[in-house]
């Protein structure tokens, strides 16, 4: 599965800005095609507010989630939207606002029992209470979403609320012979497929993450491949900001603090909130955090996965305990249930709140070493944005504002779900060359679907094996993955300017057999060539030149070996 998301009303504009429609999207179905996706994540169908988010329409400012938004299209036109997305073996993953609705919405004043408090300005769904009729209502609304408009699943927006109606609706689909796809936003449940911030390549405030573990060395990664990962394997830095607006670091980024894993706790706190969430928490110990004066803010992060904790502010909630021995602090352990994996460039969230306004905040920005070596070719599910394929420039739809309840400019906004995509920008060559590529790509994951594919529990047929290199330059860890009846190799080049690379492979490496004495190589990127034969013992002499990257046929060195 290649999942691409589309914000549906900046993503075509047949009437000007924010003038998308089911049709439209419809219209582009060829396009999407030929571009090698065959998953939708559709952030937009149902009715929804039209200035509560960032000044614009927002699926996430949901007013009645069992209704398709009239400004988008009648339910015909969305039927015929998925019947034709279907013709092109195009999935359609719509999006389901789980927390709840919009204050003036109908349905509070139908059924005040279902709701209890609020968020995200914002009336919440009492989903901890009893209400048998609120879980039928809405098992009923995804149900009838597959079964009469043949939606092929969901992702569920800040993670599954109610994992059980979930199954439910899994169960019923499944009895009608539709099964279905969840993705949840966040992922410590069983029921969902994948989690949709599995591994980000990007930070929603910074933008791209240039020291991820993905970018540099894929195969340190052992999620992909549900190994175990805990604490003791990361390295973790922290910072305390003291109310007097002084603030004190790790020694391992030159400061006094001293901190130190010390293993799964208690459960003290809640991954996104303070209240215990049933889940052992992550504990680290902290020394020389100056006590006696008062502090606003303690972090703690883990750079090469883009995780944090800290008091307050975005990432996992900490709750702190002062001991004998230093400052412990408890936090949400960030490690997924075992589920498929994700490898996300981009999403909606991308240019969150806060992010720079002279920023673009699309994290590709025309790189094929991000997308080829860290997400395409990846052994994982690919999510990204629409418009990364073909690099376009950002440019804000003209309400939208930086702030998320509208502060600010109209106009000036760069949350990623307010692109509005300029498809004459392809008539640029730097842009079509883009596209171009990402074609080409999308059609070699696609060839080799045996060898590039994301790994499900248990699965040992797919293995990924790293590649000891040598090269003048700072170049990503090069890696194999081989099933043991073919290999590809693939080795990424960030920089702009080509790198000649010495590759020490071997048959264990490719996965096969000792007994092997030549090879068939074909060389798919930069340029596919015609197949070569190559003896075994030449392997660990293998050489290649890896072109610059942001340009056609660059960033990328990719090979298939099979044996003769």
């Amino acid at each position: 599965m290649v999942i691409y998301e589309v914000a549906t009303k900046g993503f075509t504009s047949p009437a000007g800005p924010e003038s998308g429609t089911f049709k439209s999207l419809m219209d582009k179905m060829e396009y999407l095609e030929e571009l090698g996706i065959n998953a939708i994540w559709l952030t937009g169908h149902s009715s929804s507010d039209p200035d509560h988010f960032y000044g614009i329409w927002t699926q996430y400012a949901c007013i009645e989630p069992d209704k398709l938004d009239p400004s988008l299209g009648t339910e015909q036109d969305f039927i015929a939207m998925i019947e034709e997305a279907h013709r092109r073996g195009i999935r359609i993953i719509l999006d389901t606002i789980e927390h709840g609705v919009m204050n003036y919405s109908p349905l509070i004043e139908e059924h005040p029992d279902w709701f209890k408090g609020g968020s995200w300005g914002m009336t919440d769904y009492d989903w901890k209470g009893d209400h048998p009729d609120l879980e039928e209502w809405w098992i009923n609304i995804w149900t009838k979403a597959v079964l009469e408009w043949d939606v092929d699943g969901f992702r569920c927006d800040m993670g599954l609320h109610r994992p059980d109606l979930w199954a439910e609706i899994r169960r019923r689909c499944a009895a009608a012979g539709k099964p279905i796809t969840i993705l949840g936003e966040s992922g410590n449940e069983t029921v969902s497929d994948a989690c949709q911030r599995d591994i980000m390549l990007y930070s929603i405030r910074k933008g791209k993450l240039d020291q991820h573990a993905v970018l540099n060395d894929l195969t340190s990664v052992g999620e992909l491949f549900h190994k175990e990962f805990n604490g003791y394997q990361a390295s973790f830095q922290c910072e305390v900001f003291y109310k007097d607006g002084t603030n004190a670091i790790d020694k391992t980024q030159g400061g006094e603090l001293g901190i130190s894993y010390i293993g799964l706790g208690e459960d003290v706190i809640g991954k996104w909130e303070y209240e215990p969430d049933n889940l052992a928490d992550w504990s680290w110990l902290i020394k020389g955090l100056d006590t006696d004066r008062p502090y606003e803010n303690l972090r703690i992060t883990y750079p090469k996965r883009n995780w944090s904790w800290q008091l307050v502010g975005g990432g996992w909630k900490v709750a702190i305990e002062e001991t004998t021995d230093g400052v412990k602090v408890s936090g949400g352990n960030p490690t997924k249930a075992a589920k498929l994996r994700i490898i996300a460039p981009s999403c909606h969230d991308c240019g969150w709140d806060g992010f720079p306004l002279d920023k673009n905040p699309y994290t590709v920005q025309g790189s094929r070493h991000v997308f080829g070596y860290g997400s395409l070719f990846a052994p994982a599910i690919p999510l990204f944005m629409s418009g990364e394929e073909f690099n376009t420039d950002y440019q804000p739809l003209p309400k939208h504002t930086p702030g998320l309840f509208g502060k600010g400019e109209s106009g000036t906004g760069r949350w990623l779900y307010g692109s509005w995509i300029q498809w004459d920008q392809l008539q640029d060559k730097q842009r079509s060359d883009m596209l171009t590529d990402v074609k080409r790509m999308l059609a070699i994951r696609r060839d080799h679907q045996d060898l590039i594919h994301a790994v499900s529990v248990g699965n040992t047929e797919l293995k990924m094996n790293r590649v000891p290199f040598s090269t003048a330059e700072d170049i990503p860890v090069p890696y194999v993955l081989t099933n043991g009846k073919r290999a590809l190799l693939i080795a990424g080049n960030p920089l702009d300017r080509d790198v000649i690379v010495n590759l020490e492979l071997s048959l264990e490496i490719l996965g096969f057999s000792a007994k092997t004495k030549a090879l068939r190589v074909v060389e798919l990127w930069p340029l596919e060539q015609s197949s070569k034969r190559l003896r075994s013992k030449k392997l660990s002499k293998y050489k290649c030149t890896i072109p610059a990257d942001g340009t056609l046929s660059g960033g990328l060195h990719v090979v298939r070996f099979e044996a003769d």
